[in-house]
């Protein structure tokens, strides 16, 4: 065969350097046109870290759930707050309710919501929420639950 038709190491030298930069690309670059998740990506798992945020003072949060039809925004503040739940989604919502999922070990802490209760079509009702055994710090996942059905997890914002 000829010499020119065999790969040299340069060749694989040289193809191994550009797959590697595009993959640095991806993990890094973000644009106008396509909004990214800021943070960097973990070793070879292709996910993205969140970069960390927070509103408020020491001790509040503010976390918001979002599907077509469907926003539910929970304001805390220490060991209580409020629920809004926006529903747009063509039928009535059976009674929400929450657990959080403590940062430290894992385990579930239920949450109250006063006086639950069913949320028409295109009406948006707001709740007293409370719910005790950790502070702000230590809330790891908070989940939201409509009736018997896991919603899944609100994002902190």
């Amino acid at each position: 065969m000829p010499d020119r038709m065999k790969p040299t190491l340069r060749v694989v030298v040289v193809l191994l350097l550009l797959v590697a930069g595009a993959l640095v690309v991806a993990c890094t670059k973000s644009t106008e046109a396509e909004p990214r998740a800021s943070g960097t990506c973990g070793s070879g798992s292709g996910t993205v870290t969140p970069a960390e945020t927070a509103t408020g003072p020491p001790g509040t949060a503010i976390y918001r759930y979002t599907n077509p039809g469907l926003v539910a925004t929970m304001s805390l503040d220490g060991d209580s707050g409020t629920l809004a739940i926006e529903n747009d989604t063509g039928r009535d919502l059976s009674p929400p309710a929450f657990y959080i999922l403590d940062a430290r070990n894992g385990e579930r802490v239920n949450g109250q919501v006063k006086n639950a209760a069913t949320i028409p079509n295109g009406e948006t009702k707001t709740f007293r929420v409370s719910f005790g055994g950790l502070g702000i710090k230590d809330i790891g996942l908070a989940i939201l639950l409509i009736g018997h059905d896991n919603y899944g997890a609100f994002a902190r914002q």
